[in-house]
């Protein structure tokens, strides 16, 4: 299994976000594995205490991110109407 790394994050984010960066704009599954797996970095990035709960749900979240980078259904990234609330 592929270690969570914040670089590699970056570039599983880019590659679903199709390089404009806007995690707001992905399907909610996905917005939420982002979101858990960078939380889960800056904890390991700050020192903080990181459970054995907290490693294993990080993970899971990175094999979601894994698998739809790697899905040939990726869905393209949702486009936020001006002035929308992000």
């Amino acid at each position: 299994m592929e270690v969570p790394t914040r670089a590699r994050l970056e570039q599983l984010t880019e590659a679903l976000t199709a390089g404009c960066g806007a995690v707001e704009a992905l399907p909610p599954q996905l917005r939420y594995a982002v979101t858990g797996v960078s939380a889960y970095l800056t904890a390991v990035e700050e020192g903080a205490p990181v459970t054995g709960h907290l490693r294993g749900n990080a993970l899971a979240l990175w094999e979601t991110l894994r698998a739809a980078v790697d899905s040939p259904a990726l869905p393209p990234p949702r486009t936020a109407p001006v002035g929308a609330a992000r």
